[in-house]
């Protein structure tokens, strides 16, 4: 059993009640997810690399174009109805990719498809990160985020090892349906829980660019955010070279490319959970930088030893860092901003952060073409790590004010 501090006057049974129902959704949607991320890859596969980026994309550009209005609902509607509505949002999308996506010649219906699962998803990101803190009170959310990011991995982990003996048992569409089926166990999760945030609109400024605007006034949030953006985009390379550098390069089979890349999330298990423990602000952002600099020294010796072994504890290495770096944003940014902003400034941050994920795959796409896979590794954790040491130097001075 999950026990939190809590707040003065927060309830400790329904937390223990909560926080179970909406890590065990969790858990459970993301399996799904990772059985249509699969799925769908598999089937776009012999359409060529640009339908698979662009599914890929799809799923991201909402992050970016909704995020002023995604933040201002989350900061304006009740938030557990929000995200019930928003996951059987996601499970729509999927049920059409599914009856609707899959025929030949349809391809732009089944990026239209990832495209709505992509709007359910930005607001189901923000919505969790504001509402955990009541769910377990402002003390315990830190851990409550560690634990949220070490469910999701172990759920990516479940999903990818399941994904593709299912679609060869069975079918593309079946693996959707299934995934369709774990989103309405997670709004049935959802409309059980005991918490609920009601926003107030005299609580706070009102305006849909309110979540950016605190970004730009506050330093530190702001240099952490970027930082972290510029080091997503060089790490998300690694996203295009791999399959090249592990099959080619390499010279390993589909199976030790499955295992590797299984990796990534095995080790962001066990690195949410630590980083759940991280309990101040100080502590949060130091734990930051390291997680950059760490990937991308990872990356770099992926990249430099061109063998399966190496690629294998890089991965490793990098999953436990990129678990780091969430969860510690999360955390430093719940501790700088007020309760009645926090949707719009999460929607914000996720903006900046997914638009360096797309970058770094229409990057990664012609780096990869120009230089090969192997330099690109090399390349991309350069950068990761500059990224990293870019930040400390930058924000260490608005960490001291």
């Amino acid at each position: 059993m999950v026990r939190l501090p809590l707040l003065a006057g927060a309830r400790a049974p329904a937390a223990r009640h909560d926080l179970p129902l909406l890590l065990g959704g969790t858990a459970v949607s993301t399996i799904g997810a990772s059985l249509t991320l699969l799925a769908v890859t598999i089937h776009l596969r012999p359409a060529g690399a640009g339908w698979i980026a662009a599914v890929m994309a799809a799923e991201l550009v909402p992050f970016v174009l909704l995020a002023p209005a995604v933040g201002h609902l989350v900061d304006r509607v009740r938030n557990r109805e929000l995200l019930i509505v928003a996951i059987l949002l996601q499970a729509a999308g999927v049920l059409v990719a599914a009856f609707g996506g899959l025929a030949d010649g349809r391809q732009l219906v089944l990026v239209g498809a990832l495209a709505l699962v992509g709007v359910g998803s930005a607001v189901v990101s923000p919505t969790v990160a504001s509402l955990l803190p009541r769910v377990t009170g402002e003390d315990g959310a830190t851990r409550a985020y560690g634990w949220y990011s070490a469910i999701q991995q172990a759920g990516f982990l479940v999903g990818f090892a399941l994904a593709g003996v299912l679609v060869e048992a069975t079918s593309v569409r079946t693996a959707l349906l299934v995934d369709a089926v774990t989103y309405v166990v997670m709004a049935v999760a959802v409309t059980a829980l005991r918490t609920q945030r009601v926003p107030q609109a005299h609580e706070a400024e009102i305006g849909l660019w309110v979540g950016f605007d605190r970004l730009r006034r506050d330093r530190l949030l702001l240099v952490t955010v970027l930082g972290l953006g510029a080091a997503v985009l060089a790490t998300v390379i690694v996203n295009v070279a791999e399959v090249f550098f592990v099959l080619e390069d390499i010279g390993a089979g589909p199976a030790a490319y499955g295992l590797v890349t299984a990796l990534w999330p095995a080790a962001g298990v066990v690195a949410g959970w630590y980083a759940g423990r991280l309990g101040h602000e100080r502590a949060q952002f130091v734990a930051l930088v390291w997680a950059c600099v760490v990937m991308g020294a990872a990356l770099a010796l992926a990249g430099a030893v061109v063998s399966l072994v190496a690629v294998g504890i890089g991965w490793l290495i990098g999953g436990a860092a990129g678990s780091v770096q969430r969860v510690a944003l999360t955390a430093l940014v719940r501790e700088r901003t007020p309760d009645a902003e926090r949707g719009r400034v999460f929607a914000a941050i996720h903006a900046v952060v997914q638009a360096g994920n797309l970058a770094g795959l229409a990057v990664g796409a012609a780096v990869v073409g120009l230089i090969g896979a192997r330099s690109s590794l090399l390349l991309s954790g350069a950068l990761t790590a500059l990224a990293g040491a870019a930040m400390w130097w930058i924000g260490r001075s608005a960490l001291r004010r």
